[in-house]
């Protein structure tokens, strides 16, 4: 049976809305209520135009911030849950997020460089079950992972090794890594201890790359018959996916979605397996010691130094009274760093060593200008020149700390502290030049290459005559000449214009009503308040003899008034007659109604019936 959302397009759109009603950042300025009743408005239209047909049924929607599971909350996973009932199906689709913050971009280090964490994997099982239980599933349900970028190493992973999908569908992922599985996935564990010579989980790194990835991808081979994946050759994710653990599982469509670039893949691949594994080794390191003590001590592993120390320090004289107070803590940090600075600017110096390689493939790629490349080889080589220096330094401070000689120690941290202060300003330089140098800005186009839009835009639909503009579907006509109509957008104005008219017209009613209650109402009443009096005095004049005295002198009180004549004339209101105005704003009504529809009729009549549009004009309102 055909799943509920059946096409690569409305499933990437579907991921694209995810993220723009849930994203962390998108959550900041509204109620997560208001986010769900405005994805699920969202989810209709898309489905109306993907389709041409209303989504009937209930759509139940669970987000990843409401859940009570420990791993989820923990683990920075971030996710949506969707129940779809259309009264022939039911589906469950986990929109998993891609990286969102410095969180996630740590778990990218530990996770998928590194291999040595699983933790959004299993927080994706959690996240899974969990939803089972709020949306009250007890029996079997087709489960699908919809997933782009980190996510789809978090559901392929789950996928993997605990059979949490049915089916994973996955934009420019970030590919599983075999290292991760191997932690993760105890049967396979067990398969790879028996195969491979495995003594410590250290071993696993020293097993030929190629090895380990045939006999993972043959290991996952009928797992990975549910994993669909669409990947721009451009994308640096796929620039990378050919490095030692990644592996690349399911049915992949390669789309070349920015034809004017030829993509990082080759660059890439160029770069030898050592290097990687000094790299890989770096972020092992990291990642053991952060898993156990946080980012700090992730830090402290690579530097020999724990941030943690500096956190209270931020001017000149805290660094002098921690100098003067803690002077055997001072001399430890100095010697910690003499002790990793060399092995870390090690790694560094392999950047530099090869940037005229690594750079001059970015400019015959026309990723940047000829100029820029001299930049960057001119100002990383400068880099390398500050961190050797820095790294002289310290160890000429460790040669007379080592004297034992206060006096001498005292005048070699005073230098050396002057002189760090001095590279410090040479860093700033240094990355205010590759700043103006708008490298930054010309690669943005391999960011560009990562997002959901550029494949959307660059999806063909099947042949058909749909296509993309950002966000938006674009139709092309059926008959007559090709003219392209962003269906998306008049669907829009479609939907919202009647309302407004509507409101228009009711605000016109409301006028009419006003003018009758507040003027020829309040008129009338006033009217009759003067005809009540005129009546009072012409029945009982007598009653108004001191009206007399007021005009009359008569020194006794012998006079009254006998008789009142009132001889009334009452005007006509004059402009109060607003019919004409009124008339005329009603037919302004009418025009823009009939306006919208000749709009409407026009775009229908470029399309046959079996393009819908006419469907997707009549369901619209029903939004």
């Amino acid at each position: 049976m055909e799943n509920i959302l059946s096409t690569p397009e409305l499933k990437t759109r579907i991921i694209d809305l995810e993220y723009k009603h849930f994203s962390p950042k998108a959550l900041q300025n509204t109620s997560l209520n208001e986010a769900k009743d405005n994805f699920e408005k969202d989810f209709k239209k898309i489905y109306l135009e993907e389709t041409g047909e209303l989504l009937e049924g209930d759509l139940t929607l669970f987000h990843s911030s409401q859940s009570n599971n420990k791993n989820v909350n923990q683990s920075s996973y971030d996710g949506t849950a969707l129940y779809i009932d259309n009264g022939k199906t039911e589906e469950v689709y986990i929109i998993s997020q891609g990286t969102q913050d410095s969180h996630d971009w740590e778990y990218n280090i530990k996770a998928m460089f590194a291999g040595q964490s699983s933790e959004q994997a299993d927080a994706t099982k959690e996240f899974v079950l969990e939803t089972y239980n709020t949306f009250q599933i007890s029996g079997e349900i087709n489960t699908l992972g919809l997933s782009h970028s980190l996510a789809h190493n978090n559901n392929t992973t789950a996928h993997l090794a605990f059979d949490t999908f049915d089916e994973i569908f996955s934009v420019n992922g970030a590919q599983t890594n075999y290292y991760q599985l191997y932690h993760l996935d105890l049967d396979f564990q067990i398969k790879v201890n028996k195969e491979f010579p495995i003594f410590s989980d250290a071993d696993i790194y020293d097993i030929p790359p190629q090895e380990l990835h045939d006999f993972a991808r043959d290991y996952y081979s009928d797992k990975e018959k549910n994993i669909t994946q669409l990947i721009s050759e451009d994308d640096p994710l796929y620039a990378v996916s050919g490095i030692r653990g990644f592996l690349t599982l399911g049915s992949v469509q390669y789309i070349n979605t920015n034809p004017t670039l030829p993509g990082l893949r080759e660059i890439v691949d160029d770069i030898p397996d050592d290097i990687i594994v000094s790299f890989q080794k770096m972020a092992i390191d990291y990642a053991i010691a952060a898993e156990q003590g946080g980012m700090n001590a992730g830090i402290e592993k690579l530097l020999g130094v724990n941030p943690s120390l500096f956190e209270d320090k931020s001017s000149g004289m805290d660094y002098f009274q921690w100098y003067i107070t803690s002077p055997s803590e001072v001399d430890t940090v100095i010697r910690d760093l003499n002790d990793n600075v060399p092995i870390l600017n090690e790694k560094i110096k392999i950047i530099t060593d090869n940037s005229e390689l690594i750079f001059g493939r970015l400019y015959e790629a026309g990723y940047i200008t000829k100029k820029q490349q001299d930049t960057l080889i001119t100002e990383f080589g400068n880099l390398q020149h500050e961190l050797n220096e820095i790294q002289e330094l310290i160890e000429r401070n460790i040669s007379v700390r080592d004297l034992n000689d206060a006096f001498a120690t005292f005048g070699a941290d005073s230098g050396t502290i002057i002189k760090i202060m001095q590279h410090g300003k040479n860093f700033t330089e240094i990355f205010k030049n590759i700043q103006d140098s708008n490298v930054l800005h010309n690669l943005e186009a391999i960011t560009d290459s990562h997002s959901l839009i550029e494949m959307l835009s660059s999806i063909n639909g099947n042949g058909s005559n749909k296509s993309y503009l950002g966000r938006d579907m674009v139709l092309t006509s059926s008959k007559g000449e090709n003219i392209q109509i962003n269906i998306s957008a008049a669907l829009r104005m479609y939907q919202q214009c009647f309302p407004l008219l509507g409101e228009k017209s009711t605000m016109i009613n409301n006028l009419e009503n006003a003018v009758i209650d507040e003027i020829q109402t309040a008129f009338n009443e006033e009217k009759q308040k003067v005809m009540s009096k005129i009546n009072e005095m012409e029945a009982s004049p007598g009653l108004y003899r001191d009206l007399l005295r007021k005009h009359i002198y008569f020194p006794r009180l012998n006079k009254t008034v006998r008789q009142i004549n009132v001889h009334e004339a009452f005007l006509p209101l004059e402009q109060a007659d607003l019919d004409e105005e009124i008339s005329y704003m009603r037919q302004s009504v009418e025009k823009g109604k009939k306006h919208i529809e000749t709009y409407r009729t026009s775009i229908e009549d470029l399309f046959e019936a079996e393009d819908h549009v006419s469907d997707m004009f009549k369901l619209i309102g029903r939004i």
